[in-house]
């Protein structure tokens, strides 16, 4: 695990990951500007009563709110967004690392797109019911881990695998391998906890999944491609 996640970093290097890199970076930080806003906005419009102390009081537990969110849905934000163009990354490493690999067939821009929402959308409605135990310790960060490794590995799997099989083929390799693809993606969360390596957690986790993937799930698709 520890040499193929080594080589994802070293994926930074090709300059067509780079240019993933930067734009999914920027699309990032400017939905969360809009997220926040969105929220600054709501909490004026919430504070507007004839009681000063509770327009201070939601006010206060606004900003920290919007803190404490922000910091906990950014690593969605920035894997959904950036999953409009991690199909390059994973062409550059399946280059690079497995050349024999016959041509895929690549996802449709709208289904990316609608891969992306559907990743967002889920992501945002799960950490938004367990955030209250997101303020407990000790409990806050596994608990994060967990639920975010499990949707983070479910969907890289499916950026690698529909390339190269079916769906129904792929649900069947997610419930064979269905401990490296959560511990693979809770490899991937915990990079999107580490302030600015978060950035480019995304690009490495899609290279990362792409070995993974490979390594564990090689034979099927040689026996997927030899039945087709």
């Amino acid at each position: 695990m520890l040499k193929e996640l080594v080589r994802a970093f070293a994926e930074l290097g090709d300059p067509n990951v780079r240019r993933v890199l930067w734009l999914g970076v920027g699309l990032s930080v400017l939905t969360l500007a809009a997220l926040v806003v969105g929220v600054d906005w709501l909490l004026g419009w919430a504070a507007r009563t004839s009681y000063g102390w509770i327009n201070a009081t939601v006010e206060v537990l606004g900003v920290l709110g919007t803190l404490v969110v922000s910091w906990f849905l950014f690593p969605s934000i920035v894997v959904a967004v950036s999953g409009l163009f991690l199909e390059r990354v994973v062409d550059a490493t399946e280059a690079r690392y497995f050349p024999a690999l016959p041509p895929t067939s690549p996802l449709p821009w709208h289904g990316a797109l609608a891969a992306s929402l559907r990743l967002l959308g889920l992501s945002l409605l799960l950490n938004l019911l367990a955030l209250p135990l997101y303020f407990v310790p000790l409990l806050n960060l596994p608990l994060w881990l967990l639920l975010n490794g499990y949707l983070v590995g479910r969907e890289y799997a499916e950026l690698v695998g529909l390339r190269r099989i079916d769906p129904a083929t792929l649900t069947v390799l997610r419930r064979q391998q269905r401990g490296m693809f959560w511990l693979t993606g809770i490899v991937i969360a915990f990079l999107l906890t580490i302030p600015v390596v978060n950035l480019i957690a995304p690009i490495v986790g899609a290279s990362f999944m792409t070995q993974r993937f490979h390594r564990f799930c090689g034979e099927m698709l040689a026996l997927a491609r030899r039945s087709a």
